[in-house]
């Protein structure tokens, strides 16, 4: 403010001590040629940089590095400027010396002012060169040099101006060339705060309102009161002393609102700017202090050498180098220490005032502070509410699908099963909708694509489920469907939907890919009573589902229910010990001869208790009990004795019989084979292991050894249910098996009018296994009309309940397949 009481008064009252600081020692014209380096916005020094980081609720931009690419000749320009900036540094700390050292009305115009102007002119320059040598941040620099020269400029001309004995002329040419700093420099700041801060929320941007107008506010108490007290003369010295302050109170709105924003990481440029204009705020505070109350030796020194330390930090602003974003560290928000500070300056402000005369512009500022305060408060709620309402979506939403996640799943159980003081639950029906050979899609495809399918799922479940429902992702590949007052003929009416909405293909990255569904139902109250109960019955009954090939199954609580579950694990143990279980064959046909050729040993359990239970019931609880090793060994043995029988009585009939990858990777699993056979006097060609491809693939490597060592023996491995995942043709070359047996879903009314679509992937597939060296085996032939079409596309054996159904080897009849099947004409 300075500059606005000294240098834009006229000539008595620019002589008159109590009108502006000068160095100790100084006479009253001599006073007036004080140079007062007015407070610059460092704005642009930052801007250079473009880099300031920015702490916000959105992302900071990211900037590229200015100096990024150097060669050695700008590399060793930085250096330079460096050690220029620091031999500046230096020569200040000398010049403050001097006015200690010096006595009171020692005034030495050579150092007082030239010096002091060189040192200016100096680091104006240097911050021109970093906008003509860097073309990033160049528009901000070159505005910021521009400013900085113009106060240079200014500082020249009062210097001249007090070497003479004439009376300076009110308002001076120095006064021109301050006061073309403030647009300049406000220019630059907002230029850099446009760059840096980017897209901000409304209530970001009142903070750094708020802060920056009540720190104007009370700069403006005192700076408008005195200057008001010291205007005199024409109107147009008036109005350059009112510009002064005006530009300081502008300039540390931007700053202090600035500040706010930015308050985060990588500070550095931004804190330079800011020292820069505090000094020379500061230093304007210090001169009207000494033009009410008198000067001080401390003030006149500090006020001196204020405004040429500012000047030279604004310009080294614009060379320091951002440090690189830390992409790990936690963002933080802009704090509101500074617009509460505000807010409590501008209630005192506003306090005094009702006391004592204070500027109308202070009270002005203030009061537009405390009503954006109240704006801000407004907002401040608005955004809690409509925030804690988002965050509640978010944590009851799956952000992949825009489905329920599982915590919105316990809220509409826990309502549902908590009703009222004087209601009771009504039914339910849950579904638990689990994708089948989706690993084999991610494997195959990648992970964005399992993504895609999964996106895409979730509208096909909400169309089949319709109204009264809730669909919701639980997680992976699993999905859930809620159903109000759905009993099980509704339950079951759904699941078909969904089975039949998710069996038509999915187009993922331009190709249609297929996915299998396993579908568990639990209804309340029938089958539980509260939601784990709900959840654990409708995962049993999923988990059955998928074992037994079928779209769905409902909860059974007989077989999968608590107690019943443990109890016939145990009974399930006894069986296996005491050779309980029994094995059924399936006949397969050779559609070259018509002649029997191998069967398919199927495991059967009796119970006393609760009749026959089949495998897709009981290998669940095997699998989950450990029983697996023994329960397979019971059914080779079994199966290997039967065949035995056979070959002895001259019936060279191949035994198939399925094992789990768990079976597989046993170890001694090929010893134990080995052993079985010779133990049966059985050669290896008569048993075929039949495991799917998904169990293969779960570890390639190690089932590839294990099937590489059983061929080495003659023992043939056969892929079951070939076509129903998507990692087979990847895998399928590198494996030594030597049978490909066809998925049923393939297969089953293949002949009665599907798609040509259909007809020809069969086609594709039993070429592709020829092509391999494969045999082709299809199941799950219900008709001579698709034992005809196979017999014409080539494949080589079939199976179904159009050949026979699974019985005891007591019952199987190998009579000619003219007797089988009379509408059939065999091939020989």
């Amino acid at each position: 403010m300075d500059r606005a009481v000294f240098a834009g008064c006229d000539a008595a009252t620019a002589m008159s001590p109590a009108h502006h600081q000068r160095p100790k020692g100084a006479s009253a014209v001599s006073t007036a040629a004080t140079p007062r380096r007015r407070h610059v916005r460092r704005s642009d020094a930052l801007g250079a940089f473009d880099t300031l980081p920015t702490q916000r609720r959105t992302p900071v931009r990211a900037v590229a590095d200015p100096y990024e690419g150097d060669n050695a000749s700008g590399k060793l320009l930085r250096k330079r400027v460096w050690v220029v900036y620091g031999m500046l540094l230096v020569a200040l700390g000398c010049y403050l010396g001097s006015l200690i050292v010096r006595g009171p009305d020692e005034h030495l115009t050579w150092l007082d002012g030239w010096a002091v102007v060189g040192i200016e002119l100096i680091a104006s320059g240097l911050c021109l060169l970093r906008g003509i040598r860097y073309p990033q941040g160049r528009t901000i620099a070159l505005v910021l040099g521009a400013g900085l020269l113009s106060w240079t400029i200014g500082d020249v001309a009062l210097t001249l101006l007090t070497m003479g004995s004439a009376a300076e002329p009110a308002p001076s040419v120095a006064d021109y060339f301050y006061l073309a700093f403030y647009p300049l420099a406000y220019v630059a700041t907002v230029l850099l705060l446009r760059q840096t801060v980017g897209t901000l929320s409304r209530p970001n941007w009142l903070d750094g309102v708020i802060a920056g107008l009540g720190a104007a506010s009370v700069c403006a108490a005192f700076a408008f009161h005195d200057i008001a007290i010291a205007a005199g003369g024409s109107a147009t010295g008036t109005a350059v002393n009112l510009a002064y302050p005006i530009g300081d109170v502008l300039l540390l709105f931007l700053v202090v609102g600035g500040t706010t924003l930015l308050g985060g990481y990588r500070r550095g440029p931004w804190f330079l700017l800011a020292a820069g204009i505090s000094l020379n705020v500061v230093g304007d505070t210090f001169n009207l202090f000494a033009t009410s109350a008198g000067a001080t030796a401390v003030g006149s020194d500090f006020n001196s050498i204020a405004w040429p330390t500012s000047i030279v930090l604004m310009s080294m602003a614009v060379w320091l180098r951002p440090s690189p974003p830390d992409p790990l560290r936690e963002a933080r928000t802009a704090g509101f220490f500074l617009p509460g500070l505000a807010a409590a300056g501008v209630l005192a402000l506003l306090f005094v005032g009702t006391q004592q005369k204070v500027s109308e512009t202070a009270l002005i500022l203030a009061t537009a502070t405390l009503v954006l305060v109240g704006v801000r408060l407004a907002l401040s709620a608005r955004d809690l509410r409509l925030l804690t309402e988002q965050r509640h979506r978010q944590a009851i939403t799956d952000e992949l699908t825009g489905l329920g996640n599982r915590r919105h799943l316990f809220q509409v159980l826990d309502t549902f099963f908590n009703p009222g003081p004087d209601e009771r639950p009504g039914t339910m029906a849950f579904l638990f909708v689990d994708l089948n050979h989706f690993k084999e899609i991610n494997d195959s495809f990648g992970h964005p694509a399992g993504d895609e399918l999964l996106r895409q799922v979730g509208p096909r479940l909400t169309r089949a489920a319709r109204s009264q429902s809730a669909v919701l992702r639980l997680g992976g590949d699993e999905f859930g469907v809620v159903l109000i007052g759905a009993d099980v003929a509704q339950g079951t009416e759904v699941a078909q939907r969904i089975a039949d909405e998710l069996a038509t293909p999915f187009q993922v990255h331009d190709v249609n890919v297929r996915v299998g569904v396993s579908i568990g139902i639990a209804i309340v109250p029938t089958d539980a009573t509260d939601p784990p109960g709900l959840l654990w019955c409708a995962d049993v009954a999923m988990y059955r589902a998928k074992l037994g090939n079928v779209p769905f199954a409902c909860y059974d609580p007989e077989l999968d229910g608590g107690e019943h579950h443990l109890l016939l694990i145990d009974e399930l143990h006894d069986a296996i010990e005491r050779g309980q279980l029994s094995v059924h064959y399936q006949p397969q046909l050779d559609l070259r001869t018509g002649r029997i050729v191998a069967v398919e040993a199927l495991l059967r359990w009796a119970h006393p208790r609760l009749g026959p239970i089949p495998p897709m019931k009981f290998i669940p609880l095997a699998e989950d009990a450990g029983l697996m090793k023994p329960l397979t060994a019971l059914v080779l043995d079994t199966a290997l004795a039967q065949c035995a029988e056979w070959w002895s009585n001259g019936r060279y009939l191949a035994v198939s019989v399925n094992v789990t990858s768990s079976n597989l990777l046993d170890e001694g699993f090929t010893e134990m084979i080995l052993g079985l056979l010779e133990h049966h006097h059985l050669p290896a060609e008569a048993l075929v292991l039949e495991i799917t491809e998904t169990s293969i693939v779960s570890d390639f490597e190690a089932s590839q050894a294990v099937i590489t060592r059983l061929r080495e023996h003659g023992v043939m491995v056969s892929i079951d249910d070939f076509g129903a995942g998507y990692t087979s043709l990847a895998y399928l070359s590198n494996l030594s098996v030597r049978e490909l047996k066809l998925d049923y879903a393939l297969i089953t009314g293949l002949g009665l009018g599907r798609e040509e679509r259909d007809l020809e992937l069969v086609r594709a597939t039993i070429d592709l296994g020829h092509a391999l060296g494969l045999r082709v085996v299809a199941e799950g032939i219900e008709d001579t009309a698709t034992l005809d079409l196979l017999r014409e596309l080539g494949c080589d054996v079939a199976q179904g309940y159009l050949i026979s159904q699974p019985m005891p080897a007591t019952d199987l009849s190998f009579r000619p397949t003219s007797e089988i099947l009379p509408a059939t004409q065999p091939t020989t």
